[in-house]
């Protein structure tokens, strides 16, 4: 039963995340031969003051 974390920003929405979560689930199902039902995915979502790149905050970007 394969779980997938997606982690990003706090930027999404949920209809976003529907579809999301269906599209990657069912490319995992189809490179794994399983059934969308065995597929897990996790969405972790992050503000952008705790998210650092490049040496920076996300929020220091903007």
């Amino acid at each position: 039963m394969p779980v997938i974390t997606i982690a990003g920003n706090n930027g999404i929405s949920v209809e976003k995340k529907r579809e999301m979560v269906k599209n990657v689930s069912k490319v995992v199902a189809d490179a794994y031969d399983l059934p969308i039902e065995a597929i897990t995915v996790l969405v972790q979502a992050y503000e952008k003051e705790s998210i650092g790149v490049a040496g920076e905050l996300l929020s220091d970007r903007e």
